[in-house]
Parts: C-alpha cells; sequence; structure tokens
C-alpha cells in the first residue's frame, strides 16, 4: 500500500515504527469491528424495512463468559429466504429480561423494529419459553404476532435425553462422560442438554479411547493437586469397567440411528412428509436394533475389552444389583440377562 499512497507510505512500518502497532490484538479488533460493522449494514441493506424473524441461542464461551447469538431470517428484495448470522453479544446473565434488553438494543443499533418480527426462534431452554417470564412471552407484550417455533431438531434432542435418563445407568454414565471430557479438555464445567453434543463426544471417546487412558494415567503420576489426581483417579476406574464400555458402544448405535434425523430438522427447508417418514425409519432401525442387535453389540464390547485389558464378567453368572457384580444369591438375574435386559432393552424401549 506504501507504494500506492505517498501519504500511506510515510507512516509505514520502515518509515515510523513508533507508529507501528499494526498486528497488536488491540488494532485487530478494531479492524474486526470495522469489518463487522459493514457486514450488518449489508444485511440491512437486504433486509430494508421487510419482516424478519430473530433466532436466538445462548452458550458459554471457552472463557465461561455467557454470550448470545442472532441470526436474521427473511425474504429478501428477489424474494429468497435468507439467515444471516448478525452478531454475538455477551450477557451478563441469561435471565429473559437481560436477554430481551440486549436483543432490543443490538437490533435498535441498526434501526430494525420489534414491530416489524413476526417470529421468534429459540432452543427451548427454560429462561427462553416459560409461559409467563420467558423470553417469547415478554416479545409478545410489544408485539402480539411475533409467533413462537420451537426449533425442531432441538426438541428431538431435548426429549431423547430426557428419555435415557431415565434409566439409572445411562444417566451415571452421562454423569462420568461430562466429567472425563471437562477433566481432558479442560472447558468450562457447565452441562450439555443436547443430544448432538453427547453424540460428539461418544463417538470422539471411542475413537481415542486409548490416548485418553494415556492422559488419565499421567494426570495420576504427575499432577501434584490432589483434587486432579483423585478425579483422574475415578476416571479410570470408570472408564476401564466392563459397563461403561458396554454403554458407551450402545449409546452409539442408538445415537448414530437418530443422528440423521436430527440433522435432517436443523435443514433451512424442511419438508414435513419426508420427516415424518425418516421419524418411521429411525423407529424401525431402533427395533430392529432391540431384536437382533445384542449379542453382536456383546461381540464388539468383549472385544475391545480384551484389547485393553478389561475385565469381562462371566455372562452366566448371577448379578448382585446391590453391589453391581456377579453372585451366587438365588433369584437374581444372571449378567446375560442384566445387560440384555435391563440395560440394552430398557434404554432403547424409554
Amino acid at each position: 500500500m506504501g507504494r500506492l499512497n505517498v501519504d500511506i507510505d510515510d507512516v509505514v512500518l520502515e518509515k515510523d515504527p513508533k507508529n507501528a502497532k499494526y498486528t497488536s490484538p488491540t488494532i485487530q479488533k478494531e479492524i474486526l469491528h470495522i469489518l463487522a460493522n459493514k457486514v450488518r449494514k449489508k444485511i440491512c441493506e437486504e433486509l430494508r424495512d421487510a419482516k424478519f424473524c430473530i433466532l436466538i441461542d445462548e452458550a458459554k464461551d471457552a472463557s465461561n463468559k455467557e454470550q448470545m447469538a442472532i441470526v436474521l431470517r427473511f425474504v429478501d428484495i428477489q424474494g429468497f429466504l435468507r439467515e444471516r448470522f448478525f452478531c454475538i453479544v455477551h450477557v451478563s446473565d441469561t435471565t429473559s429480561l437481560t436477554l430481551k434488553k440486549e436483543i432490543y438494543d443490538t437490533l435498535a443499533r441498526y434501526n430494525l423494529h420489534i414491530i416489524n418480527m413476526p417470529g421468534q426462534w429459540y432452543d427451548g431452554t427454560s429462561n427462553m419459553h416459560g409461559t409467563w417470564n420467558g423470553l417469547q412471552a415478554l416479545f409478545l407484550k410489544d408485539c402480539p404476532y411475533a409467533y413462537y417455533v420451537h426449533c425442531f431438531a432441538h426438541r428431538l434432542q431435548l426429549a431423547l435425553v430426557a428419555a435415557v435418563g431415565n434409566e439409572i445407568s445411562i444417566w451415571l454414565f452421562f454423569s462420568k462422560l461430562t466429567i472425563i471430557i471437562n477433566l481432558i479438555s479442560a472447558s468450562p464445567k457447565h452441562g450439555t442438554t443436547r443430544w448432538s453434543s453427547h453424540f460428539d463426544s461418544i463417538y470422539s471417546l471411542i475413537d481415542m479411547y486409548g490416548a485418553t487412558i494415556i492422559v488419565l494415567e499421567s494426570m495420576v503420576k504427575k499432577r501434584s493437586s490432589n483434587s486432579i489426581r483423585g478425579e483422574a483417579g475415578g476416571c479410570l476406574i470408570v472408564m476401564k469397567s466392563f459397563e461403561f464400555i458396554f454403554i458407551l458402544y450402545l449409546m452409539h448405535k442408538i445415537m448414530r440411528i437418530t443422528d440423521l434425523l436430527c440433522r435432517t430438522l436443523q435443514q433451512k427447508s424442511l419438508d414435513i412428509l419426508n420427516a415424518m417418514d425418516l421419524v418411521s425409519t429411525t423407529k424401525a432401525l431402533l427395533q430392529t436394533l432391540r431384536d437382533a442387535g445384542f449379542d453382536l453389540l456383546l461381540i464388539n464390547v468383549q472385544f475391545v475389552c480384551t484389547q485393553y485389558e478389561i475385565d469381562i464378567p462371566h455372562m452366566n453368572t448371577l448379578y448382585n444389583k446391590t453391589t453391581g457384580h456377579s453372585g451366587q444369591q438365588q433369584g437374581l438375574v444372571t449378567v446375560y440377562q442384566h445387560y440384555h435386559y435391563d440395560i440394552f432393552n430398557s434404554t432403547i424401549d424409554f
């Protein structure tokens, strides 16, 4: 640029090093802020004074700060449906009043009026969809026709997470899985309700099971903090148990079947008839897994346990529900029956 403009050439790096702050974090943030504003102005030009819907989601960033993403959905002047990511807003908390104020302020800054908002879409968490004090109810007071639509995919994900949680073994598994993921990744400790997030975690843990064991063993040996050593040691005990491996691979099979339906429900253009056909297909695949999938799953789990030298219980011995181990007491189900009916069938049925 200096070679093309005399004024710029006088202050570039080689000529005036005192002013050379172009790569500093402050300058970079200013440049990004300028570019973001230009993008938002372009979106407003596309939108003009047309009606628009808002799509809102909130989550914590890597530094554990609350933030809210705002997406605009509208039909442009050519008649095409558009979805534009508008901005990310950091918020002090995620109460409905705080979220409403931040949304109002952000839209008003670009002359986007709530009165032109016929729709609002959220992920369905309690602070957003509550009948009386949720965000959607607050907007309806100012804009009576701001129709609320629940994200179909997230509704399905919440239902699936809640359903499998009815089986205590599965609930305990996900509780331990969260601790393992947080410990390994050192990520902010807040739970997830998204089925897709669970599926990604399970897929990653299966893929990196051996590496995860090595990292946890290293934590036990090298970390000075008693709490870290204790947590890592507890995770090792859990991960090297037959039941954990069994549920890990069971949930991978179930989630792989339902994942296609979850992804289909997130598409911009959703054909309801095709979605209903996919629901039927998903249910049929789950039924097939229930009817004929247990023995194949058991063989796979036993192979993995042998590979990592994990003790495999004898399937024909009696299972003691009070201790979780095989026993010789009368009237108890066998280990095979416990895993087949108490865990495998029950989880799929839920």
